[in-house]
């Protein structure tokens, strides 16, 4: 009686301890991120809208607009030459770039200088720009000095079929009809291409713009990162940039002119721009940027109520949770 009564009570200790062991390998893993990404939501017909937020290992406030290439009523636009002008642009904040040219959204695009007076003075593209099928800025092959290396483009055709790649000069671009270039690329098919510890300031936590294409090439991405706003929004490092356009549903994706530039703006229903980042100037004030790239859509037909998804994202564990109203 008493030999079955311990060979009972050792079987149940060696449960325990096996249940422990198991919970402790699983639950005691460093947590690599932690992500909130709130569901895509329709703002006009072929373009959604969705957030996301992380505050580990520093808060992140990400905006992420969703454009579908196959609907038709999509088009694409930048910043047009400046008619012969100094340069080749003439400066423009977002805002008043989608107003002007009565788009439904936009966000900031390539690097540019001299930088940066709140002027609408003219502006030297860095890298490829193309509007309305008319070359803006040539790719000239140089370096530029933010990434250190030729910038690489967004390619759009006027049937808003969109790649992204490098470009040289000699190219033969007829094909495209709206370009915009910068760098580095942070994901090329799925996989995120820049160290992951950042070797530079620049590859470190700023204010990021950043665009994708999906898998299926049916989506193309824009985002931006809000930075350089202590406690609220400080940043994302280059690597992590590539993680949200990830998170977003990119499979390709290029980092565009961060920094104080990173602007995107929405038309409100009065046919003005509405901000949906805060710029990191001192009172989110726009920048003057020398290249901004958006979007004509028609009206949503009907606004879904918003639901979220939590992501926990950890070595060896992932949850996720729908919340809907």
């Amino acid at each position: 009686m008493n030999k079955k009564r311990t060979k009972t009570n050792s079987c149940a200790y060696f449960s325990k301890v096996l249940f422990l062991s198991i919970s402790i390998s699983l639950f005691s893993q460093p947590v690599k991120a932690v992500r909130i990404v709130n569901n895509w939501n329709e703002i006009f017909s072929g373009i959604d809208y969705a957030t996301g937020f992380t505050d580990d290992p520093v808060p992140q406030n990400v905006n992420s607009l969703r454009i579908d290439l196959l609907n038709p009523d999509i088009r694409f636009f930048s910043t047009p030459d400046n008619g012969g002008a100094s340069e080749e642009t003439f400066a423009q904040t977002t805002s008043d770039f989608l107003e002007q040219y009565d788009l439904q959204v936009a966000i900031n695009a390539n690097f540019f200088a001299p930088c940066c007076n709140a002027a609408s003075e003219p502006k030297d593209l860095i890298g490829l720009a193309i509007s309305d099928g008319n070359i803006v800025s040539p790719s000239d092959g140089q370096e530029s000095g933010n990434i250190g290396q030729v910038p690489d483009s967004l390619l759009l055709t006027q049937n808003n079929q969109a790649q992204i790649a490098s470009t040289n000069p000699g190219d033969d671009f007829s094909d495209f009809f709206t370009v915009v270039s910068a760098g580095p690329r942070l994901l090329v098919d799925g996989t995120i291409v820049v160290p992951e510890i950042p070797p530079d300031d620049f590859s470190d936590l700023n204010p990021r713009t950043a665009v994708g294409i999906s898998e299926d090439e049916q989506y193309l991405i824009l985002m931006t990162i809000d930075g350089r706003q202590p406690g609220v929004s400080e940043g994302a490092t280059l690597y992590q940039t590539g993680e949200w356009l990830i998170d977003f549903g990119s499979y390709q994706g290029l980092n565009l002119d961060g920094g104080g530039s990173t602007t995107m703006v929405r038309e409100d229903a009065q046919g003005n721009a509405e901000l949906l980042n805060i710029p990191s100037s001192t009172g989110g004030a726009e920048r003057f940027n020398g290249n901004n790239f958006g979007v004509f859509a028609a009206a949503a037909a009907k606004t879904p109520e918003p639901t979220s998804s939590f992501f926990l994202i950890s070595t060896g564990l992932f949850l996720l949770v729908k919340r809907s109203r």
